[in-house]
C-alpha cells in the first residue's frame, strides 16, 4: 500500500515538474504565438495545453502549480502579462474543475462539453473583470476605462478563442495519451 502511495506521489512531481518545463520552454521559445488581428497586443498560444493537461492528469494543484511557472517565465518580461496569463489560465482550468470533480474516465467522457463551457465561460468573465479594473491602474497611458470597455468585446473574444485552445488542445492530446498507454490511469490515480 505504500509502495502504490509512493510511486504514485512521484508521478504526480514527476509529471508536474516535466509539464511545467514544457510550459516553460514553450513560452521562452516563443512557439505558435500569432496576433490576434483584433487586437494585436494580445497573442494566441499554446502553452495554455499543458497546464491543463495537468490539471487533467495529475490534479488541481498541478495545474494551478503549472500555471505559476508561466507566470514566473512570463514575469521577467513582463510581469503584467504574466499575472494576467496566470489569472486567465487558472481560470480556465477551475472552470473544468467545477464539471469534472468526479475523476472518472466515464464521467469525463459525459462531462467534457459541459467542462469545456464552463472553462470558456469562467476565462471570459473573470478577465473582462479584470481587464476593466487592472488596465487601466498598470498601464494609464495606454487604457483608461472607457478605452478597455470600448475593446471589452475583442478582449472577451480572444479569451474565448485562446479558452478553447487550450482545452480542446489539451483533451485531444490527453485521450491520444491514455488510448495509446491506459497503464498511465493506474499510476496517476
Amino acid at each position: 500500500m505504500r509502495r502504490v502511495y509512493i510511486e504514485r506521489k512521484s508521478a504526480l512531481i514527476a509529471g508536474t515538474a516535466i509539464l511545467g518545463v514544457v510550459v516553460a520552454v514553450l513560452d521562452v521559445s516563443k512557439i505558435l504565438k500569432i496576433p490576434f488581428p483584433i487586437l494585436p497586443i494580445l497573442k494566441f498560444d499554446v502553452i495554455g495545453i499543458p497546464m491543463f493537461l495537468a490539471y487533467l492528469f495529475f490534479g488541481l494543484f498541478s495545474g494551478i502549480f503549472t500555471c505559476l511557472v508561466a507566470f514566473i517565465t512570463i514575469s521577467f518580461r513582463d510581469p503584467f502579462s504574466g499575472f494576467m496569463k496566470f489569472l486567465a489560465e487558472v481560470a480556465t482550468i477551475l472552470g473544468a474543475y467545477l464539471i469534472l470533480r468526479v475523476r472518472s474516465q466515464e464521467a469525463l467522457h459525459k462531462s467534457k462539453m459541459f467542462a469545456m463551457i464552463s472553462s470558456i465561460v469562467l476565462r471570459v468573465v473573470m478577465m473582462a473583470v479584470a481587464n476593466v479594473f487592472l488596465l487601466p491602474v498598470f498601464l494609464p497611458k495606454l487604457f483608461t476605462t472607457q478605452a478597455v470597455v470600448i475593446l471589452l468585446p475583442s478582449i472577451c473574444l480572444f479569451n474565448a478563442i485562446q479558452g478553447a485552445i487550450s482545452i480542446a488542445g489539451g483533451f485531444l492530446v490527453y485521450e491520444a495519451v491514455i488510448r495509446r498507454l491506459p497503464s498511465l490511469m493506474e499510476t496517476v490515480k
